[in-house]
């Protein structure tokens, strides 16, 4: 077997998180293939216990940071970073300076938001207060850096000026949102993400007495459970289910008045209850704010019900779905909206030409991203 030509270094590992599904599925194209990219990662988040759980954490804290530095000096090869903000900035640093170039793979809006999610917790609108600037405004609103990764937004920033270190998009509109923070002159690649569970497999409404609309998404503000919470007030003949504990929703949400009672609180994840409950629903709802990457909800909602709420603001991912696919949130006008989720389950063919168009997307976009690992390889060695 040939020698790797690329290598894929990463803050976090194969797993259940969104980057470690990632990670997972990058290393499962590679089975097989020759010659192998080199994978190495940090965090991997898995369920282990005891003697494994603590052999794991020294293998994060003393042999990955290792390897990874070793691997940044071996100059026959591309590297592409992942997740940052795990990696920490005096590893990030070290693994940039030590090459003439590299390539960050960008998962979130970490590159300019110290919060990741650019969305303030009081505010339903993304926050694009830090984008094109030194992020200052960061301090005025209080944001905290949960990961404590130190200067590593700046230095990305100047590491991108100097042309040490280019970027890849997940989507045409994730690069432009790239470009008006880093500028012309940064070198930006786009390769979207190739999702698991992505085979279209809708199901169809459960019968039951009152219409079910399922919020596909975290508490975590960017997702838009204020807008799901708005739309359940003045939809009181529906039911809103919402995925996480009410105390968790306490929490993130603590200027809110308690939510109307339509809003059914279930604490469940994809495994244990969601997956059913988005198959079953009569609408889902993703009506995320998050800038811009590529949001394995949105297109799993799409691949297992059809009816879905989307927001297509001008930094969403999902003003890429087409428009016969997508039900519009209006969040300046809820009301038009919740009329559109009324009228898709009093219209059966409405609803069918929906879900068929939804479908039909999903499928296209498995299809143009079912190889990530050659497109990634591509992206990196283009002139």
């Amino acid at each position: 077997m040939g020698s790797p030509s690329l290598s894929i270094i990463s803050g976090i590992g194969p797993g259940n998180t969104g980057t470690g599904l990632l990670i997972g599925g990058l290393m499962r194209e590679a089975v097989g293939r020759s010659p192998s990219p080199g994978f190495l990662y940090g965090t991997t988040y898995a369920p282990l216990r005891g003697l494994a759980r603590r052999v794991d954490r020294l293998r994060v804290r003393l042999v990955f940071p290792l390897r990874a530095r070793l691997e940044a000096r071996r100059l026959d090869r591309e590297v592409i970073l992942m997740h940052p903000q795990t990696l920490g900035f005096r590893l990030f640093r070290d693994i940039v300076e030590a090459r003439p170039h590299t390539w960050l793979y960008v998962l979130d809006a970490y590159v300019f938001c110290r919060r990741s999610y650019n969305c303030l917790p009081r505010e339903a609108e993304p926050c694009l207060r830090c984008l094109g600037n030194d992020g200052a405004d960061a301090d005025a609103q209080g944001c905290h850096d949960d990961f404590k990764a130190g200067p590593l937004q700046s230095y990305i920033r100047e590491s991108v000026g100097r042309g040490r270190l280019s970027l890849i998009a997940q989507c045409d509109t994730h690069a432009q949102l790239l470009r008006r923070h880093f500028g012309a002159a940064a070198t930006i690649r786009i390769v979207p993400i190739n999702l698991p569970e992505l085979d279209v497999a809708q199901g169809a409404p459960a019968p039951r007495p009152r219409p079910m609309a399922v919020f596909h998404g975290t508490q975590a503000p960017a997702k838009g459970l204020r807008h799901v919470i708005g739309l359940a007030a003045i939809m009181p003949e529906w039911d809103f289910l919402v995925p996480c504990g009410e105390d968790d929703f306490k929490w993130h949400f603590p200027d809110l008045a308690p939510p109307p009672a339509n809003v059914l609180f279930r604490a469940m994840s994809w495994a244990t209850g969601l997956e059913a409950a988005v198959r079953t629903a009569d609408v889902v709802l993703c009506p995320s704010s998050w800038s811009a990457p590529v949001e394995g909800a949105v297109l799993k909602s799409l691949a297992h019900n059809g009816a879905v709420v989307l927001w297509p603001h001008d930094t969403a991912f999902a003003r890429e779905i087409p428009a016969a696919a997508r039900i519009d949130l209006q969040p300046e006008d809820l009301a038009r909206t919740a009329a559109e989720m009324t009228l898709l389950i009093s219209d059966p063919a409405r609803a069918a030409y929906l879900r068929s168009e939804a479908a039909a997307a999903v499928r296209a976009y498995a299809e143009r991203n079912a190889n990530m690992l050659p497109a990634l390889l591509a992206a990196v060695q283009a002139d």
